[in-house]
This record gives C-alpha cells, structure tokens and sequence, in this order.
C-alpha cells in the first residue's frame, strides 16, 4: 500500500520531532586524558581540521601547484572512530590518528612515522583523500606524519597515543538487544512535539542478528487496514499505522562530555529517518537554558533522494518559552567525501561521533571534522538513542516496497576523553634530487 501526500519536505520540518522522542543520553564526565599532544610550529586552530575539511575538497587536483606555499599539517589523536566497511566489524581499541594536509592534494602519499632511540622511523603509509587527510590505526607509541609533493616535503607535529578504553560499549553480538541495558521508548501516535501521528514505537520493528542492530518500520498489525489521516505543516494525507524504532538508554546510561561514537549503515529508504542521538536525562528541558540540556543529534538520515547527492545532518536542538524550538547545525555535503567510490551511504558503514567538552562539540565522520559548534552546550546529564522513524511530514515518500529496509548498527561506544591534536603550518623542506 502507498502512502500519498503532496508534502514538501522542508529543513526545519525534518528536524521538528525533538520532544517527542524523549530520550535520556548517558554522556561521559571528561576526566583522564587517554593521549597526549605536542604542538609544535606556528599555533594551533581549533578550526584547522575543519578549515582542511572545507578548502581539502575544493582544491582537488589543484594541490601540486597550491603547495608551493604554506601548507598546515594537522595530526590528531581520537578513539579508534575510523573503521568504513562493507561489512559489520569488531571495534579496535587502538587509537586513531589522522593526517590533514591543507591544500589537499588528493591521492598524495602519506607517510606515518614512529619516534624511536634512534629518530623517526616510517611505519606505513597511506594515501590523501579529497579532504586532504590520510587515517591510521597504531599501537601506542609517539608518531608524525609526512607528505611530499614535488621537491618540497611537509610534516606534521607529533602526538603520542596509547590504548583506548570504552566507558560504555555495545557491540550487538547475539540475537536479543540487552534490555539491561536498552528500553524501547514508548511513543504511541504523537502529534505535539514531533508528529508520528501514525507511528508507534515497537520492539517487533526491531531486531538484533548478523553481528548488528537493526532498526526498522513495520505495518501496524493491531490496526492493520484501519488508515490514518495525518496533517503536517505544508501537507496531509493518509497512511497505513506504522510501528517505528526507537531505543535508548533512557533509564541505565548517563554521560556528561566525551566522545560518542557509533558505526553505522543507514537505510536507503525515503520516508523514514535513522539517527544516532542523546537527550538529557528525564527528558526535561529548562527554557532558554541548552545548558540544562539539548537534545544532540549527532548523524540523521533520511534516505535516498534520487539526486545523488545525500547527505548526513548534524543538529543541536533547545526550547525557548512556549517550545519555540532552537536549532543549531545543518546537513553536511563535506561529510559524503568519506564514501568509498560510487558508494552511497547505505551500501557501508562509516563512523559517527560526535566530541563533546564543556565548551563545544565537534563532529565527525571516520574521525573527519565537517561540524564544530559552540554555541548550546549542554552540561547536563544525557543518555544515548537510536532510532528509525516515520514523522507526518515524510510519510508521502515511503511505498510498501520500502517498509522492509532498516538501518544497521554495528556498535556503539563512549569514552571519558577528548581527543588532542598539532597544527604545523610550514612552507616545506626542500627534498634533494636523486642521482642518475
């Protein structure tokens, strides 16, 4: 059975379905450093990584002739939050070190370099996306990283890394979802804060199996044949009832600050949205006051648009009085330059993290910077939701041959750290020509 309406999807409709949800993220305390930095060379900017993401994909093939003048290296120190696959895959507790070379030059090798008795040793390689950067996965110890184009070589500063421990993890392994641990929120036909009108929230939309949590949408059958009429800001129609997913640590896990961090296959189907996000615990917000609490929505999706050109989106949510919803943060077409060639989303997994201090929070996809905000930063209690939903406003976009697809979670894992990294900018070291 389709599901019709004329709607058209607008920016701030997507993302209007905060409450509803009410979730409780554990959000880690910011305690013990797992890494050290040395910045070393000219000063560090908390924007680097996010200025190579940005000038990295729009130099492109430019980066032979632009790296005749300054280039900043920047290697950062993370949790190991870089693993893109096709298939599901046991976390690593090494850490994660990536290379960003600006101007990117796509295609550059990348040399890793491990600080020993005797001076810097290479210890692999890897070559320059079109963001500029190079990942790695070492065993702890001290490393820069090195690239060179033409006669002129750069180099980054150096970080030290060690072994990484999860304050909370889940690696979905068996066939059940650990109910110690996760609660399917119960969200019966909601129309106020983010209409589902005609969702409800189900375990049976759910399931665990193949190494991954699947998150799906079912046909209702309680009321199967019954049609419901939904109104949504600019449309309204008629669907099936549908049963949605939706789980959290609402009632187990808390966390302040740390690194969230998920691995995730998203669903290629349109009228639905998966999502990895965090609310503050009770699910209470005070008016004009993030601090107290936001919901984070660290990675939606909303499926395939035909266009070739999906994205993921990224958001802070909070109240002022009268739930007048703010909202921070956008979708992210830097983020699609982690996709393997003629690769979507939905055809691998990818990492999705966000970092968040008491000061700010920054995001990332396979450990690349796309967004760094300031502004609502909540310093309160939150716990973890994942989710797969039909809101009002989507519902004209998914058909009966669509319902079946999910969303898959290969693990999820928080850390009490923050990551650390060191920016060089540097005109180069000349390389000498080699004999004859």
């Amino acid at each position: 059975m389709s599901l019709t309406s004329a709607l058209v999807r607008t920016a701030a409709a997507r993302f209007a379905r905060i409450g509803s949800f009410g979730l409780v993220v554990t959000v880690l305390l910011l305690s013990s450093l797992q890494v050290l930095a040395h910045a070393e060379g000219a000063q560090s900017s908390k924007q680097g990584v996010k200025q190579g993401a940005k000038q990295g994909g729009k130099q492109g093939g430019k980066g032979t002739k632009a790296r005749k003048v300054s280039v900043r290296g920047t290697l950062a120190s993370l949790p190991p939050v870089v693993q893109p696959g096709l298939s599901p895959a046991a976390p690593s507790d090494n850490g994660s070190l990536v290379a960003t070379f600006t101007p990117a030059d796509p295609g550059r090798r990348v040399t890793l370099e491990r600080q020993t008795a005797r001076g810097w040793k290479a210890v692999t390689t890897s070559t320059e996306d079109s963001w500029g950067s190079a990942a790695f996965s070492p065993a702890p110890g001290t490393y820069r990283a090195r690239t060179t184009t033409g006669r002129r070589t750069w180099v980054t500063g150096s970080v030290t890394t060690t072994r990484w421990t999860p304050q909370f993890e889940d690696t979905f392994s068996g066939t059940t979802l650990d109910t110690s641990v996760w609660n399917d929120q119960k969200r019966e036909h909601e129309s106020v804060y983010a209409p589902r009108t005609c969702a409800r929230v189900d375990p049976t939309a759910r399931r665990v199996g193949e190494g991954v949590l699947h998150l799906g949408v079912a046909l209702d059958p309680a009321r199967a044949g019954l049609p419901c009429d939904y109104t949504s800001t600019r449309t309204s129609g008629t669907s099936p009832y549908l049963l949605n997913s939706q789980v959290a640590t609402e009632h187990t896990r808390f966390f302040r600050h740390g690194i969230v961090a998920a691995r995730i296959k998203p669903q290629r189907a349109k009228g639905m949205h998966s999502g990895l996000w965090l609310l503050p615990s009770g699910t209470k917000y005070t008016d004009g006051v993030p601090a107290a609490g936001a919901e984070i929505d660290v990675m939606e999706f909303f499926g395939e648009n035909g266009r070739g050109n999906e994205t993921i989106g990224s958001h802070i949510h909070y109240y002022e009085a009268g739930w007048d919803k703010i909202s921070l943060g956008d979708t992210f077409k830097d983020a699609r330059q982690v996709l393997g060639k003629n690769r979507s989303w939905w055809d691998e997994f990818h990492v999705f993290s966000v970092e968040w201090t008491p000061t700010e929070y920054i995001f990332r996809v396979d450990g690349r910077e796309y967004y760094r905000e300031t502004g609502a930063v909540s310093q309160a209690d939150q716990y973890l939701v994942l989710s797969n939903l039909t809101s009002d406003y989507e519902l004209h976009e998914l058909t009966a041959d669509e319902v079946s697809d999910t969303a898959q979670v290969d693990w999820v894992r928080v850390f009490n750290a923050s990551s650390q990294e060191s920016v060089r900018v540097t005109r180069g070291r000349k390389v000498a020509k080699k004999s004859a």
